[in-house]
C-alpha cells in the first residue's frame, strides 16, 4: 500500500490469493471490505471501513436492484457518485493512519480524480495531486476537483490523454519512491474493490454472473480475484466503450493500436489497460466481452428507461448491453460504476452537488512531460 510500484516499476500481485474463511456469506458490507483487506495483509482495519461506510447515502451502502432480468449493482451512492469511493474512503483512512506526512498522486480518467480528492480534502497527514486529461472529462467530473478549496489539494489539467497521465504517475513513481498511490496501481485499492463483490455474493445467495464496464481493468480485475478467493461468480463478462482494447484480447484479436477515442462514457477512455498486466492467465478462457459505440451507448439508456424507468449512465450503459450477450439462467449483475447525474445535465444530481456548477475553479495546465510534472511533487 505505502510503495505504490513495485521496485522493477511493474505492479505488485499477491504471492497466493488466500482462501475466504468459514461463514463469509453472513458478511456485512463493513465486514467484507474489511475481511478482504485483513486477508491480504491489512490490520486493524474494520472500525475504518465501518466509518467509510457510513459517508455513504444508501443505508445499503452497495445496494443491489432488480430491473427487468437483471440485477443492478449500485455502486454510486458515496460522496462523490462513483464507485472509486468505495475504495479510496477506506485506503485514504489508512493511508492517514500510517504516516506522518505523504504525498498522493493520482492519474484520473474521471472519476478515480474526484473520489481521491474527496477522501483527502483536509487530513493532517495527507497531501493530494492529481492529474487529468484536459477537455477529457465531463464538466462535472472536473467541477468536483477544480472547486475544493483546501489546500493540501491539487488539480492538473494535462494536454492529452488518460494513458498520457498514468505514464506521468509511473515515470514520477520511478523518481520518488517516496510518493504515495491511490491508482489500482496501489494493491490496497484491489483489495477494498473485492469486497463489494464479496458483498453482492453474499446477498444474492447463489452462483451469479458479472457484467464490468471496465478501461484500466482493476475493477475487472477485482471481480475475477473475487472469484479466485470463493465467491461463486461465474461468468465474468467484460464491457467497453470504442477503445475495445480489452474486449478484442478477450475476442483473440489484435487490438487496434490507434490512440484513444473520446466517447460519452470518458472513464473508461483508456488504450493502454495498466492493470492487465497483474492478469497472468488465458483472458479468452477467464472472460467474456463486448463493446458500445456512442450511438449504441444512447440507445440502450433509451431502452432501458423506456421498458424499466431506470436510469443508466454511460459506462453502466455499455455493461447492460454486453451483458445482453452473455445472459444464461443463473442471476445477471450488472455493475453500475457511476450515477447518471454525472454524465447527463437532463439528469437532476442530488441537491449538495448543485453549488458545483457555481463555484471558481482552481487547477493547474501542463504538457504530458515529467519535468512540467516536477513543481508539483517536491
Amino acid at each position: 500500500m505505502l510503495k505504490g510500484l513495485a521496485p522493477d516499476g511493474g505492479l505488485y500481485v499477491p504471492s497466493e490469493i488466500p482462501a475466504l474463511p468459514a461463514g463469509w456469506e453472513g458478511w456485512s458490507y463493513a465486514e467484507a471490505v474489511s475481511g478482504s483487506l485483513e486477508l491480504f495483509g491489512a490490520v486493524d482495519v474494520s472500525p475504518l471501513a465501518a466509518e467509510a461506510a457510513g459517508t455513504f447515502t444508501n443505508p445499503d451502502i452497495a445496494p443491489i436492484s432488480e430491473v427487468g432480468d437483471r440485477l443492478v449493482l449500485e455502486l454510486f451512492w458515496g460522496p462523490t457518485l462513483s464507485f472509486k469511493d468505495h475504495a479510496l474512503q477506506v485506503v485514504t483512512r489508512i493511508l492517514d493512519r500510517e504516516v506522518d506526512e505523504g504525498l498522493i498522486l493520482v492519474a484520473t480518467s474521471g472519476d478515480t480524480g474526484s473520489a481521491a480528492i474527496e477522501a483527502c480534502r483536509g487530513r493532517d497527514h495527507l497531501r493530494v495531486v492529481v492529474l487529468f486529461p484536459d477537455g477529457m472529462v465531463s464538466e462535472f467530473q472536473r467541477r468536483q476537483m477544480t472547486t475544493v478549496a483546501e489546500s493540501n489539494v491539487t488539480a492538473v489539467a494535462v494536454r492529452g490523454n488518460f494513458d498520457d497521465c498514468q505514464a506521468l504517475v509511473k515515470s514520477a513513481f520511478s523518481s520518488h519512491p517516496a510518493l504515495l498511490a491511490l491508482n489500482s496501481i496501489n494493491w490496497a485499492r484491489i483489495a477494498a474493490q473485492v469486497g463489494y463483490y464479496l458483498y453482492a455474493a453474499a446477498v444474492i445467495g447463489e452462483p451469479f454472473d458479472v457484467v464490468v464496464p471496465t478501461g484500466n481493468f482493476g475493477n475487472a480485475y477485482s471481480c475475477w480475484t473475487a472469484k479466485q478467493m470463493g465467491a461463486p461468480i461465474e461468468i465474468i463478462t467484460l464491457a467497453n466503450n470504442a477503445n475495445h482494447f480489452l474486449t478484442d484480447r478477450v475476442r483473440g484479436l489484435d487490438p487496434d493500436p490507434t490512440g484513444v477515442t473520446a466517447t460519452l462514457a470518458p472513464a473508461m477512455d483508456i488504450q493502454v489497460p495498466s492493470n492487465l498486466e497483474r492478469f497472468e492467465g488465458d483472458i479468452t478462457a477467464e472472460f467474456q466481452a463486448g463493446w458500445s459505440t456512442d450511438d449504441q451507448i444512447r440507445e440502450t439508456i433509451r431502452l432501458v428507461e423506456a421498458h424499466h424507468g431506470y436510469a443508466l449512465d454511460p459506462h453502466t450503459a455499455t455493461a447492460w448491453r454486453a451483458g445482453a450477450e452473455t445472459k444464461s439462467d443463473r442471476p445477471q449483475l450488472v455493475v453500475a460504476t457511476a450515477h447518471p447525474s454525472k454524465f447527463d445535465r437532463s439528469i437532476r444530481p442530488p441537491a449538495r452537488f448543485l453549488q458545483l456548477f457555481e463555484k471558481p475553479e482552481r487547477m493547474a495546465r501542463i504538457d504530458p512531460r515529467p519535468s512540467d510534472l516536477e513543481a508539483f511533487i517536491r
